[in-house]
């Protein structure tokens, strides 16, 4: 299963208006299932065929807002597995062909905060096992290997010399590429400490953005405060555009002493950072991708602001492709509608981050 995870490129950014920082974008849109979750998909089921927990002739089952889905059922199809996902009513339409286009189906339900407990349920009653990622991806993937995420990027970021990694920029749906990061960075640094082997990017930082309707930053700044992880969080007050990271309750995977630091990101400016991307970077990406490029411009217009240097490799994950958004970003007659509160983040990240054609 896992040669059937090839490297993914990293694209660097040329931007004007942010000196000597290195803009630095791992493609995850490469993946044969279409987004950074087919590594997630392969490590759950590899993780539960090691372990037993597929019942035979039963279905898999999986609670997601659709692009873990997808490449679970991408995965399933090539199994032979049977495989239904639970999603949020109004989870992407694209998305939802995907699944059933690889012969999945699709169950959506109303209240978000209960995709589990749905999940489970019907796991119960069909006799299926429920693969849970809100559970087992912190756990389920090798994040110390050189061949996880965080280790293919510093490969990549050494093979081609660039200056040492500052900082990735992540959303969080379960929290494992975040937990990968923080935990492979760590133990590099303690595997290394005082060697000749040691190296600047192994001190870099795991910086969490989340959107407007998401608990997860509140859940970050109560463990800044208090040291401690707490799930008792008033739910967000309505829904959340941004498919694929944030939450309406923390769930079991996310922890939050992965994070060196976190930002709320507002929709608007998320989405108008994907826009931004597709129009002049010719990237194509989903709003989850526009969140982690807002966050780092709006880190480094504040590390400007206090005088310190931009030098160095910012990385963040270009996680989906627009096309599973046909609905909004690709849709035209949405953009018109959404002008109003598009066009002042637009003129934000144009004012700060100016393409540098001449590079």
């Amino acid at each position: 299963m896992k040669a059937a995870t090839p490297v993914t490129p990293l694209l660097e950014l040329s931007l004007r208006g942010l000196g000597e920082a290195r803009i630095l974008i791992k493609d995850e849109r490469a993946h044969a299932s279409g987004s950074l979750k087919h590594r997630l998909a392969m490590s759950l089921f590899e993780q539960a065929l090691q372990k037993d927990w597929l019942t035979p002739g039963g279905p898999v089952i999986e609670a997601s807002s659709g692009s873990t889905a997808v490449s679970e059922a991408w995965l399933a199809r090539r199994l032979g597995l049977q495989f239904i996902a639970v999603v949020p009513r109004g989870t992407a339409f694209y998305k939802q062909q995907a699944i059933r286009g690889e012969g999945g189906c699709v169950v959506e339900i109303e209240d978000s905060a209960r995709l589990c407990q749905h999940a489970q349920a019907l796991a119960d009653d069909s006799g299926g096992h429920f693969i849970n990622q809100f559970r087992h991806a912190a756990t389920a993937g090798d994040w110390a290997s050189d061949t996880s995420l965080p280790g293919e990027c510093l490969a990549q970021i050494a093979a081609r010399e660039l200056p040492e990694l500052q900082a990735v920029f992540l959303g969080a749906s379960t929290g494992g590429s975040a937990a990968s990061f923080a935990r492979h960075l760590r133990h590099k640094r303690h595997l290394h400490q005082g060697s000749h082997l040691h190296h600047e990017s192994h001190r870099a930082r795991v910086i969490g953005v989340d959107p407007e309707h998401s608990v997860y930053h509140a859940c970050w700044q109560h463990h800044r405060a208090h040291g401690t992880r707490t799930t008792t969080l008033p739910a967000p007050q309505a829904a959340n555009p941004i498919e694929g990271i944030g939450r309406p309750c923390v769930l079991e995977a996310f922890d939050p002493a992965h994070f060196d630091d976190y930002r709320r990101i507002a929709d608007a400016r998320s989405q108008a950072a994907a826009l931004w991307l597709a129009e002049h970077a010719g990237l194509e990406v989903g709003p989850s991708t526009g969140t982690a490029f807002a966050g780092l411009l709006e880190s480094l217009a504040l590390r400007r602001a206090r005088g310190e240097s931009l030098a160095g490799s910012w990385l963040l994950l270009a996680c989906d492709h627009a096309e599973r958004y046909a609905t909004t970003l690709g849709d035209p007659a949405w953009r018109a509608a959404q002008q109003s509160r598009l066009a002042p983040q637009r003129a934000w990240i144009e004012a700060f981050a100016e393409r540098n054609d001449d590079a």
